[in-house]
This record gives structure tokens, C-alpha cells and sequence, in this order.
């Protein structure tokens, strides 16, 4: 099978490489993969700015059906359509028996698509059996390969920050984190959901409406951001932010847009230093948490709220492409032109 390889370390070193087809081991299942989707991440190793060890083939957003269960497999069967994390955690670590398997520091972890097991960028892909959920009655493979972005967001405003009904949630970057954010924050009880972003996000801003957010500002055009949001809010600010860009001004910016004594949840990655005058979370009695990855529980809550509605990501998935055309879905996400990228064809 062909599989788009990261070859070695430094920027670029990303080819369609000829591979032997995998087979599953004990307790594993080989996958056929139906729909495979870009993470920014992904991005982020191509540039040489992530964490990853290479040779691996990339990708660790898909969906796809067993074809092979490897000795040992007990609640999955040929046939069955499935999604899972990209963390094979150990279980045996301090992190996982204290219930933070996605913290785990085993020094062998797998990771697919990032460390020692090879990602979703292909026909085929191997997991293990525990880490894999089946794919709900009437959930699309296409909509279940976004199951790991929208789970990472779950984990973050479900699991971690106490949004409560009638809070003002204000949602920074309208890419697919903060698209799932709004309906995620809504699902919660949010009453009103504000979305920011860029002059060249104002299509995503749109999305944004349509998928639930109250109100939308280009931070820009409108240098009084801030002086609006206040005036929306009553001169209190926003209860919780969540900061999904990634991007530093944003990052600063949400200790402008929050309350006192309110939340910042940081989902988005930079990947480089930023200054933010920390004293504001002394002076303004602020909550700010970081989250990563997701927990057994989270898929549960995801595939749940997915498969009833609550959650809808047909609306983020912007293109489809053949594995064949990988340049020009890197070019998309990189220029902002896509909100997700999936990869539909691995022949």
C-alpha cells in the first residue's frame, strides 16, 4: 500500500512512500481506512514544529471498517465500522491509574501517525482493540472521521471547564476546535456564544452563525473589540473563553475578553513562546487550563452527542480529496482555505 510518510526530521520530507500492507498482532484489528482528515498538527510536522519520530506515516483522524482482528480480539468483529484515539496508553503509568491516560508517560507509547505506529494516510491502519469505539447507528464514516478533533473539544468544555446554563462563551478562531466549540458550548447551556476571528475568516464567521453562535466579530475590523463584547455582555465580559486559534494576539486577547473571576480554556497550539502579562490571572481572579488529547469516558460523550445531533460537523468538512492530491490538501489548510480536509480515496 502507498502511505504519505514523514521520511526524517526538518521542514518538509513528506512523500507517498510504497509500504508492505500491515497486519494486526494480539489484541490488535487492521482497519481499512474510509475517511482520513488534516490536523493542524499534521501541519505542524510537516513544518518540523511538533513533536513526532520519524519514518511514520501521518494521520490520526479517520474512520474506516475491520477487515482482520488479531488473536485475542473480543468485542470487534470483521465488518464492524470504527474510530478511536491516536494514544495507545500503557494503563500501568502513574498518569493512566490515576484516571490521565492521555497524559501517559510510558517510554514506549504509540502514538498513530506521530510516534513508533504508523497514522491513517493510507489504505490500511492497525490499532489496538481497546482504544477502538464503534461508529453509531446513523453517523456517517466521513462525520465519524472527525470523532478525534470534536472528542479533543468534549474533553476540554465538557470534562474540564464548568460552563453553565445562561454563560456567555466567547469562542476564539472559527476553524474546526472553535466550530465544534460553539455547538459543544451551546450543547452545555451556554445562552450566548460570541466567535472571533480574522478578516479572512469572515466565511468560517458565517459557519459560525449557522451553527449557533449569537454573535461574530472580525477582531480587525473592529479595534474596540473588547468595548463591544463588554457591551454585550452587560460590562461583565465573557464567563468562559476558549481560546482555539492558537495564535498569540488571540491568546492575549482573551484576558481582555473574559470576566473576573472567570475561565480560559486553551485548546489551540502555537508552537512557539508568547509574552502574556500573567498578573491578570492574580488581579482578575482567572481560572486558565489547558487540556490535550482525550480520555476513554470522552469518546462515550462524543460519539453520543455526534450521533444524536447535538454535535453536527458535516457543515467543517470542506473538501474531499484522493491521498493522490496530498500537496494540495496541505495548501489548503495552510492558506486558511480549508476548514477540514479529508482524505476519501487511499488507492
Amino acid at each position: 500500500m502507498r502511505g504519505l510518510m514523514k521520511t526524517a526530521r526538518g521542514v518538509g520530507n513528506l512523500e507517498l512512500r510504497e509500504v508492505p500492507d500491515p497486519r494486526p498482532g494480539p489484541g490488535e484489528i487492521l482497519v481499512e481506512v474510509a475517511a482520513a482528515g488534516i490536523c493542524g498538527s499534521d501541519v505542524h510536522i510537516k513544518h518540523d514544529s511538533a513533536y513526532y519520530m520519524p519514518p511514520v506515516i501521518l494521520g490520526h483522524e479517520y474512520s474506516g471498517r475491520v477487515v482482520e482482528v488479531g488473536e485475542g480480539v473480543e468485542h470487534l468483529r470483521v465488518g464492524d465500522e470504527v474510530v478511536g484515539p491516536a494514544t495507545a496508553y500503557c494503563g500501568q503509568c502513574y498518569h493512566c491509574k490515576t484516571g490521565h491516560m492521555n497524559r501517559c508517560t510510558a517510554p514506549d507509547k504509540r502514538i498513530l501517525g506521530v510516534a513508533r505506529a504508523n497514522g491513517a494516510f493510507a489504505r490500511y491502519v492497525v490499532a489496538p482493540e481497546y482504544i477502538a469505539h464503534k461508529v453509531p447507528q446513523g453517523l456517517s464514516l466521513e462525520e465519524a472521521a472527525l470523532a478525534e478533533p470534536t472528542a479533543c473539544v468534549v474533553h476540554t468544555l465538557v470534562e474540564s471547564t464548568p460552563i453553565k446554563p445562561g454563560d456567555t462563551v466567547l469562542v476564539q478562531g472559527p476553524g474546526t476546535t472553535g466550530l465544534i466549540s460553539v455547538q459543544v458550548a451551546k450543547a452545555m447551556g451556554a445562552a450566548k456564544v460570541i466567535v472571533t476571528g480574522v478578516s479572512s475568516d469572515h466565511w468560517r464567521l458565517d459557519i459560525a452563525e449557522k451553527l449557533g453562535a449569537d454573535l461574530t466579530i472580525d477582531v480587525q475590523a473592529h479595534n474596540d473589540a473588547v468595548e463591544i463584547i463588554r457591551e454585550y455582555t452587560d460590562g461583565v465580559g465573557a464567563d468562559v473563553v476558549v481560546e482555539a486559534s492558537g495564535a498569540g494576539p488571540a491568546r492575549r486577547q482573551a484576558f481582555e475578553f473574559v470576566k473576573v473571576t472567570g475561565y480560559i480554556a486553551l485548546i489551540g497550539l502555537q508552537g512557539r513562546p508568547i509574552e502574556i502579562n500573567m498578573d491578570d490571572i492574580v488581579t482578575k481572579e482567572l481560572h486558565v487550563l489547558g487540556t490535550w488529547g482525550t480520555l476513554p469516558s470522552t469518546w462515550v460523550t462524543t460519539l453520543r452527542m455526534m450521533a444524536s445531533r447535538q454535535i453536527n460537523v458535516r457543515p467543517l468538512i470542506t473538501h474531499r480529496l484522493p491521498l493522490a492530491e496530498w500537496k494540495r490538501g496541505f495548501e489548503l489548510m495552510e492558506s486558511q482555505k480549508a476548514i477540514k480536509v479529508l482524505f476519501t480515496d487511499m488507492n
